[in-house]
């Protein structure tokens, strides 16, 4: 069974969370649990609980934080799997997109005016598909979740190459 991590910060399963409420509910937390605080003199087993649920409380953070993580879990928490390690087909017009891009930033090489204008599009592109996939994730149907598993996986790829956008402009700068 997947550690739900809505419940732990308790907070409404849904891909659309406030950043400042999960922060703030991450610091009560640790507050509590945090080993080295209240737990300094406690039994061994309380300290090893306090261990466990810090950590817990570190990865759920982690996970929430990022939307791509985020709607893994959700999907994760429904039963669908994005089978990233074994599902490598992809939409062709999506695949398509990402050649062009590519050569667009292999033909933008040394020129920063250029990445930047192509990272204001892969960026545009990432906000499009998020807000498609909140409504999807919210929708909930077999259909939806199906299209949410996508919508993930090619988020994953937009993550990427905005990493690889940002190291260009980095050179150029």
């Amino acid at each position: 069974m997947v550690r739900n991590y809505f419940e732990l910060f308790d907070l409404p399963a849904r891909f659309d969370i406030d950043p400042r409420e999960l922060a703030a509910h991450h610091r009560e937390l640790m507050r509590i649990w945090h080993p080295d605080r209240r737990y300094a003199q406690a039994t061994s087993e309380e300290r090893r609980r306090a261990v466990a649920m810090s950590a817990d409380l570190n990865d759920g953070l982690k996970v929430l934080r990022d939307p791509v993580a985020r709607a893994r879990h959700l999907l994760a928490l429904r039963g669908v799997s994005t089978d990233e390690e074994t599902d490598t087909a992809m939409d062709g017009v999506f695949l398509m997109e990402q050649m062009v891009w590519r050569e667009r930033l292999e033909e933008a090489a040394g020129r920063a005016e250029e990445v930047t204008a192509l990272a204001d599009e892969v960026t545009a592109s990432r906000q499009l598909k998020e807000a498609r996939l909140a409504a999807a994730l919210g929708r909930g149907q077999a259909a939806d979740l199906q299209e949410a598993r996508v919508l993930v996986r090619e988020l994953q790829f937009l993550e990427r190459f905005l990493k690889e956008l940002d190291s260009a402009l980095t050179e150029v700068q």
